[in-house]
């Protein structure tokens, strides 16, 4: 039975009338029951996790004003796990649940001061370093909890904290645009419009929404760290690569972006949307990698080009975290499938990569070779990291996004064992219940439970790269179109069927800035090798797509030779064999073989010689220096060198490999960021 406490949707409370409507609505996330793959690794996240933690820890800095001295940034910690607090609230609501929100809650509203301030650092520091960013995740966390409560004294407490911002950075103020870190461009500080625009939306107040508006206009002007400006908006439409935008921190750029969907959904100023959807564009060709992540050391690099170099501290996880939550503000806007595709890479690759086998503990930078290695104890003080309490943000906003709702009827974004319901145009309700083990198997049964018969359309995404789709309604074959939304109309009944097949064959992949370099993916779902599976050989193979004859063949077995592949450069897919293989490791989740041809020399004695590859997500997922592995290869693969070793030195900047933590002081003190970076 489902707790007193208020589960509703995330917009029942916004009082103002929106300057532009979302063309995909949420589905109350109370209302969505999401098994299978992604559903055990997000109650994993919930239990050991968000709901495992002790979250005093995160108010501690806030009643001590503990980032005046250091690290700095424990102002964020509170805001980002609630946030995850207040999505695992929503999509699993329990008594237990609900003591742990509101007793945080509690803690946090303790700590504001009687003119609205709420900051860990104190007020001789205002301004410093992450004090604004600190706020911004306050003011985050107050709004989530608001938008599922309807609490009025958290709204309140919401617009006292910006009241208070106002009068210390509005006009003729602190520009805020010369706050914070200037080595950032102000962008950790200038973040802070995307909540500010969320008290405005849930108050109505129209200060809210002017000094919204006044912080963008502050981009456009010279400042103290810039004579330019920031120029968030100008660059974007002008196509300026990101690198290019401003200071090139990767995070705190697509934060800003994700305030301006924010302000465009009140306002409606096309200007601000454009200016996101290019912005998005830009970073989806030059920044995003193979696994739907980009980054290295925390900045935009042209990552797109360059990886399948060996990077230093590649794909942070709030990288990570902050390109799904823009690719969802632009599916809500725009009504883009493509944006729900990129969400579902992201998702079975970069996200669930970073994230460990029991959910409580996430990487801090994700590599493409090498070893995998787990984020360092940043702050021991709360017992965390940036990356780990920002993980869950992103895993558990998929209730929000996996299926939606537009003026006609439910949109399925993502195919997954589940159930979600909504409510219709006419009031009634459908439930539509989701039966596949998809990713490992293309095929979809999507059973229609409703009372009583109504006319409305259900939207299936149909993924670019499925180009071989059947789609059928009890029975009836139906025509789709990959990247769009199959859109099927008519009068539905209770017990109706959708049954979708989508082509699950192998691509391989060629890398943008090296047309030597090949990668294989199966769906959304990059492949990798693996040194559980695959072992190091002192010979060379190169990957063997469909298509490949033999040249000549003797009755001997002598003179046989294939010519290797051409490079492609006609954008044309090409596709490869893939076998699923059984016989894994337990912590390996898919593994296939995948065909490569061995060379002996120049025309003799060619052979196939099939090497098994896994998903990314679990490849390997032991973060051990003994579990290597590798996405691109290179043509020819050299196998006596195919596994990089050592790569945790150039992931981590400290002398000493970071471990998983536990509750022994000296390992948690050897895992400090700090105490690595003496």
């Amino acid at each position: 039975m489902r707790p007193t406490f208020l589960i509703i949707s995330m917009l029942t409370f916004s009082v103002v009338v929106l300057g532009q409507q979302d063309k995909l609505m949420l589905t109350s996330p109370g209302a969505v029951t999401i098994d299978g793959f992604v559903g055990a690794k997000m109650d994993s996240c919930i239990k050991n996790g968000v709901m495992a933690v002790d979250y005093s820890l995160y108010s501690t800095p806030f009643r001590e004003h503990a980032d005046d001295a250091g690290p700095r940034f424990q102002g964020e910690f509170w805001g980002k796990w609630y946030t995850s607090a207040m999505l695992a609230y929503g999509y699993q609501p329990s008594d237990a649940f609900r003591e742990i929100i509101e007793a945080s809650l509690k803690e946090i509203l303790e700590t504001q001061e009687k003119d609205g301030r709420i900051s860990s650092y104190s007020r001789e520091n205002t301004f410093d370093m992450w004090d604004i960013w600190g706020r911004k995740y306050v003011l985050l966390g107050l709004m989530s909890n608001y938008e599922q409560t309807g609490n009025k004294n958290v709204l309140k407490a919401a617009c006292r904290l910006t009241d208070e911002l106002i009068s210390i950075a509005g006009p003729g103020k602190t520009k805020l645009t010369e706050t914070g870190l200037q080595v950032l461009g102000s962008m950790s500080s200038t973040t802070i419009l995307e909540p500010v625009v969320l008290v405005y939306k849930n108050s109505g107040e129209q200060k809210y929404l002017d000094f919204a508006e006044f912080m963008v206009s502050q981009w456009s002007e010279p400042n103290a760290y810039t004579d330019r400006g920031m120029k968030l908006i100008e660059d974007a439409l002008a196509g300026v690569p990101p690198v290019q935008i401003s200071s090139p921190k990767a995070y705190e750029m697509m934060s800003c972006y994700e305030g301006l969907c924010e302000l465009y959904r009140v306002t409606g100023k096309e200007e601000y949307l454009e200016a996101v959807v290019s912005f998005a564009n830009s970073v989806l060709e030059r920044e995003i990698m193979i696994v739907g992540s980009g980054s290295s050391a925390e900045l935009w690099f042209d990552g797109a080009y360059r990886q399948t170099e060996l990077l230093e501290q590649p794909m942070e996880t709030c990288v990570t975290v902050t390109w799904i939550k823009l690719c969802y503000q632009l599916l809500r806007l725009t009504g883009d499938p493509k944006w729900a595709d990129q969400m579902e890479v992201t998702l079975y690759n970069s996200l669930l990569g970073a994230m460990n086998e029991s959910g409580d503990w996430w990487a801090y930078f994700s590599p493409l070779s090498g070893e995998r290695m787990p984020s360092p104890m940043q702050v021991p003080q709360c017992h965390s990291s940036c990356c780990v309490v920002n993980g869950p943000r992103g895993l558990l906003s998929v209730p929000l996004w996996s299926v939606m709702h537009n003026e006609h009827g439910p949109v399925v974004n993502l195919y997954n064992q589940g159930v979600w319901s909504l409510e219709l145009q006419d009031g009634s309700e459908v439930s539509l219940v989701e039966e596949t083990t998809y990713p490992e198997d293309g095929s979809v049964l999507i059973r229609v439970q409703q009372e009583k018969d109504a006319e409305y359309t259900i939207a299936l995404r149909i993924p670019s790269w499925s180009k071989q789709t059947e789609l059928s309604v009890n029975g009836e074959a139906l025509e789709v179109v990959p990247g769009e939304y199959a859109s099927i109309h008519r009068l539905w009944k209770d017990g109706d069927e959708i049954r979708l097949s989508m082509d699950m064959r192998g691509r391989v992949m060629q890398s943008p800035g090296n047309m030597n370099d090949l990668a294989v993916m199966r769906g959304p779902v990059v492949l990798a090798l693996d040194n559980r599976l695959v072992k190091p050989a002192p010979y060379n193979l190169w990957l063997l797509p469909e298509g490949a004859e033999w040249q000549h063949q003797d009755e001997l077995g002598g003179l046989n030779y294939i010519l290797p592949d051409t490079i492609n450069a006609s954008g044309v897919p090409r596709y490869i064999e893939l076998k699923p293989l059984k016989d894994k490791p337990e912590d390996v989740w898919m593994a296939f073989e995948v065909p490569f041809l061995y060379r002996y020399t120049h025309f003799f004695g060619h052979e196939i010689r099939p090497l098994v590859m896994c998903d990314y997500a679990s490849a390997g997922n032991r973060y051990s220096e003994d579990n290597l592995f590798r996405v691109w290869l290179s043509q020819p693969l050299f196998m006596n060198q195919v596994f990089p070793e050592g790569t945790w030195r150039i992931l981590y900047p400290g002398e000493k490999r970071p471990s998983f933590p536990n509750s022994d002081k000296e390992s948690i003190k050897g895992n400090s960021w700090e105490d690595n970076n003496d």
